[in-house]
């Protein structure tokens, strides 16, 4: 089974991200300073920053999971959503 195309894309935002992630803390290691590691990379300095910051201390680079109420759907429920709206509705002409 294919993964729908709006879970794609999130899948390929978050493989250039952590990518992307992965320079920076490469770069910092190799003692760029906050100023040109934006400048290389293209992300804003407060970003930057974060990232720097953030890895010696959790070892991760990827964001922390977020608090709240999770997802009701599931990646069934998605799928069929996706499905359902590539048919035409009675309800709209």
């Amino acid at each position: 089974m294919m993964a729908p195309p709006h879970t794609q894309k999130l899948f390929e935002k978050r493989t250039e991200k952590d990518i992307l992630g992965c320079e920076i803390i490469a770069l910092a290691d190799f003692g760029w300073g906050y100023q040109q590691i934006p400048r290389k990379t293209g992300v804003p300095v407060p970003t930057v920053l974060g990232i720097v910051k953030r890895y010696p201390t959790y070892g991760q680079i990827e964001d922390a999971p977020r608090s709240g109420r999770p997802t009701l759907l599931s990646q069934d429920n998605l799928e069929a959503i996706a499905a359902g709206c590539g048919k035409q509705s009675s309800i709209f002409p």
